[in-house]
């Protein structure tokens, strides 16, 4: 019985042995399984930055030549625009400078037409005055009673008109034209002035 007793614990201490055995087992194939996942977690972390490392290089390479690009088509742009308006520009020029012609050309038309008037009105006027000082009395008797003070307005206003007339080339374009449509009302009004007197 004894030996039964002694088999019995001797077979109790074995189970508690093998219990004891199985958990240090199942402790050691626990860190083992850890150690394996810990490593694969790294494996892939190493993995995971070579494929994200792989696509910066891309995104660069990418990103550069989409740059070279961008650059090229800006200068292309550039010297288009350049071209362009460079074009415009001869082109603008060159019409300034045939209105610019064309405007002197006028202005020298006008100059020349209204001197040859207020010259003709000068003439008139020295002729009236000379018929009015006249001592023969039939020289005067088509003239108005105010005759000497429309003659003096006239060659005032002559004068006035061939001082204007200096001027007109110093002005913008704009107050050239003003200038020009002032002359020719005060001219004619001048000339309609002395026609009153002769008449």
């Amino acid at each position: 019985m004894l030996r039964i007793q002694n088999c019995g614990l001797m077979l109790l201490i074995l189970a508690a042995a093998a219990c004891d055995k199985s958990v240090r087992e199942e402790r050691t194939e626990a860190v083992e399984a850890q150690r394996e996942a810990n490593e694969t977690a790294q494996e892939a972390s190493n993995e995971r930055a070579k494929e994200v490392a792989e696509a910066n290089r891309e995104a660069a390479k990418d990103i550069g030549e989409a740059r070279r690009e961008a650059r090229e088509d800006t200068l292309k742009a550039v010297e288009d625009e350049i071209e362009r308006t460079s074009g415009a520009q001869a082109n603008a020029n060159e019409e300034t400078k045939e209105a610019i012609a064309a405007a002197q050309g006028n202005r020298g038309e006008f100059q020349k037409d209204v001197s040859e008037r207020l010259t003709k009105l000068e003439k008139r006027s020295q002729e009236l005055t000379r018929e009015l000082n006249s001592t023969d009395p039939s020289d005067k008797d088509d003239m108005p009673a105010d005759a000497r003070t429309r003659l003096t307005a006239v060659d005032r206003e002559v004068q006035s008109i061939r001082a204007d007339l200096q001027k007109l080339d110093t002005g913008t374009p704009q107050a050239t034209e003003q200038m020009r449509l002032s002359i020719e009302r005060r001219l004619s009004a001048a000339e309609q002035n002395l026609d009153r007197v002769d008449d």
